[in-house]
C-alpha cells in the first residue's frame, strides 16, 4: 500500500512530451490568434459605432488654429451662424451672426503658385 501511494504521488514523465520549440510555437500562436481576435473586435466596433456628437442642426463652416491648443470654428446652428472659441477645457461663443450673414472666403485675386513662380522668375510686382 505504501509502495502504490509513494509511485502516485511521484512526478510521471509524459510518454510523448513536446518539445520546447514546439511549445513555444504553440504558445506564439495562441498569442496571435487572442492579438487577431481583439483587433478584429475594435474595428468591428469602431465601424458600427455610434457616433453621439454630431447633431442634426449644427454644422462646421470653417475652423483656424489660433495658437498651439486654440481654434476658432464658425458654425451654423438653426440658421444662424456662430463664431465659437474652442481651447483646452472651454468653448466660448465669440460672435452671434444673423440669418443672413454671408461669410463666404474669397479665393485670393492672384494663386499663390503664380506669384511664387513670378517673383522667382524676377518679374515680380512690388507686392503691398
Amino acid at each position: 500500500m505504501r509502495r502504490v501511494a509513494i509511485l502516485l504521488l511521484c512526478p510521471v514523465p509524459a510518454v510523448a512530451a513536446p518539445s520546447v520549440l514546439a511549445a513555444s510555437g504553440q504558445m506564439v500562436a495562441s498569442l496571435a490568434l487572442v492579438v487577431a481576435l481583439i483587433g478584429g473586435l475594435f474595428v468591428l466596433l469602431r465601424r458600427f459605432q455610434v457616433r453621439t456628437g454630431s447633431a442634426s442642426g449644427i454644422r462646421a463652416l470653417a475652423a483656424l488654429s489660433v495658437g498651439t491648443r486654440e481654434r476658432v470654428v464658425l458654425l451654423e446652428v438653426a440658421g444662424q451662424q456662430v463664431l465659437v472659441g474652442v481651447a483646452p477645457g472651454r468653448v466660448q461663443a465669440l460672435l452671434v451672426l444673423g440669418d443672413n450673414a454671408n461669410l463666404s472666403v474669397s479665393p485670393p485675386a492672384e494663386p499663390f503658385a503664380a506669384r511664387l513662380d513670378a517673383a522667382l522668375s524676377g518679374n515680380a510686382q512690388a507686392v503691398p
